[in-house]
């Protein structure tokens, strides 16, 4: 499914996806900006997601919503989403963040 991401952030937006029961998300930014500097983090509405998911720019976000707007339903059918999530770690480390949401109790346990 390919929605706008509207006024709402990125978790509850997936979760009402996941509700929907979509398999796969794809979230459109509402913004013209660039998204590499967004941090996708848990604001407490994303316990129990469990459907990948992506954010993608407002013009790419366009872009596809057109061509699916104007392809015809065999051009659909042919259709493959290669993702790409590129690491940044020139010295073959791995970093992570761990993100717990404040209503989940292990959160204090971990603190």
């Amino acid at each position: 499914m390919i929605a706008d991401r509207g006024g709402c952030s990125f978790a509850k937006k997936v979760k009402h996806m996941e509700d929907a029961g979509v398999a796969v998300g794809i979230v459109v930014d509402s913004k013209a900006e660039n998204i590499k500097d967004i941090v996708m983090s848990d604001d407490g509405t994303g316990a129990g997601i469990r459907i990948p998911s992506v954010l993608i720019s407002k013009p790419d976000g366009e872009k596809l919503v057109k061509w699916m707007k104007e392809s015809t339903a065999e051009e659909k059918a042919q259709v493959m989403a290669l993702i790409s999530f590129e690491m940044k770690a020139p010295d073959n480390r791995v970093e992570y963040d761990i993100w717990y949401s404040s209503s989940v109790d292990i959160a204090l346990d971990f603190i």
